[in-house]
């Protein structure tokens, strides 16, 4: 088998003439060519020897990501999506971030199951963001939850050895909340 430095070039190819084609009794089947157009390693990426030092000053920052206050919270929807919890049953995952206080910013994630036991925690937290969702067929999309103002009731737990902030209920807004929601803008 040829080596990728005996194959033919497509400058050696272009400097052939169409006098030097080979007659068909010439011709030998060769293993198809390896693609030279894909670089062997990912554009952009460090190649072997170009090991980069980066420096930044994090002295003012800790290991612990932000806790909301326990209490109840202006909020909003920033995110929502159906997914499977790591058991593989569906279940919403939301995402909310409180929008004023002493925890404004502060992103909190919150899983309501669509098992049937526990589907009635689902529905509270559709019908606290403005989806009817009691006793019918609910149908909505994503843009419907989006930016949606609530408030959030907030406890505090340990998990994993660290004090955490977990979503004890969502509750329908009123219209401090809508204000609050209204003039959020994304922290970053």
């Amino acid at each position: 088998m040829p080596t990728k430095s005996q194959l033919p070039t497509s400058k050696s190819v272009a400097k052939k003439k169409a006098t030097d084609e080979p007659k068909p009794e010439q011709l030998v089947d060769l293993p198809e060519a390896e693609d030279d157009s894909k670089p062997d390693t990912p554009v952009d990426l460090p190649q072997a020897g170009d090991d980069e030092t980066f420096e930044e000053d994090f002295t003012d920052v800790d290991d612990e990501f932000p806790v909301a206050e326990e209490g109840s919270h202006h909020a909003k929807v920033i995110d929502f999506e159906k997914a499977d919890s790591k058991a593989g049953n569906p279940q919403y995952v939301w995402q909310f971030r409180i929008t004023a206080g002493e925890s404004k910013d502060v992103e909190i994630r919150y899983w309501t199951s669509l098992l049937p036991q526990a589907r009635w925690k689902a529905v509270e937290t559709l019908v606290a963001v403005g989806v009817q969702a009691a006793g019918s067929i609910a149908r909505f999309s994503k843009s419907d939850i989006l930016g949606k103002p609530c408030i959030l009731e907030i406890v505090h737990e340990m998990y994993d050895g660290r004090n955490s902030h977990k979503v004890k209920k969502v509750h329908p807004p009123n219209q401090d909340s809508i204000n609050f929601a209204e003039t959020d803008k994304v922290p970053f």
